[in-house]
């Protein structure tokens, strides 16, 4: 699983460089690539990382190097998804009064956001690392910089996975690999928080994501549908 770990942070570390401020001097947009050859090949020609990429580039170039290697990988797009900052696998959102007595959402207490979309990827190998076939087949890998990884081997470095589809489908975000922040991505609720004399209390919940609604049913495989057997 550490070859795995290792592909994706050369990918973000190496090849190509993420920018989301909207200032793209030195570099190309990220809508500028229509596939991954010329990434590589100018990588390839200049050995200096390539300016620049979003998340649906750093994914392209994934599939690009995972199959080159002979690892089925295949990209992946989810809607809304949920980028919890906290390790909390809830989107936390603070509000205080403002003049009118209206509740008014704060920007200075958390940095949790839901982005419009995201793209990422599977690959499909095997799991001997987790001692149970139920999590052989599709992992989750991500190779855009968004947090640090959660292991230990590689801290500091900006990687997500492999983590077991099929683990993150049964809430079990302890099967190692970044497993709680991707499960967080497809499951966080928001938690609305407001201001109780010194003290933060909820006030109410959103539920992102509604299994059942047409907006995410491409992603329910990451998901048990309402009623459906968990086992």
């Amino acid at each position: 699983m550490l070859s795995y770990h290792f592909i994706h942070i050369q990918i973000n570390n190496k090849v190509l460089e993420g920018n989301w401020t909207g200032n793209y001097e030195g570099g190309e947009k990220p809508t500028h690539w229509n596939g991954s050859d010329a990434i590589l090949e100018r990588y390839a020609e200049t050995g200096k990382i390539v300016k620049f990429g979003q998340c649906w580039v750093f994914s392209a170039v994934t599939v690009t190097v995972c199959r080159a290697l002979g690892i089925p990988c295949k990209s992946v797009t989810c809607i809304g998804s949920a980028h919890d900052t906290d390790d909390s696998t809830c989107i936390d959102e603070y509000y205080a009064e403002n003049e009118e007595g209206d509740m008014e959402k704060s920007k200075y207490y958390t940095s949790d956001s839901i982005w419009n979309f995201h793209v990422w990827n599977e690959i499909f190998v095997k799991r001997s690392d987790l001692h149970d076939r139920t999590f052989d087949g599709w992992q989750v890998i991500d190779a855009t910089p968004q947090e640090e990884t959660s292991e230990n081997l590689f801290k500091g470095a900006y990687a997500c996975g492999p983590a077991s589809v099929m683990a993150i489908k049964k809430g079990l975000c302890n099967r190692g690999f970044d497993a709680k922040f991707i499960f967080a991505e497809v499951n966080a609720d928001v938690a609305k928080w407001k201001k109780k004399g010194w003290n933060w209390e909820i006030f109410g919940i959103d539920s992102k994501k509604q299994v059942e609604s047409n907006v995410f049913s491409s992603l329910t495989f990451y998901v048990f549908r309402n009623g459906s057997n968990r086992m």
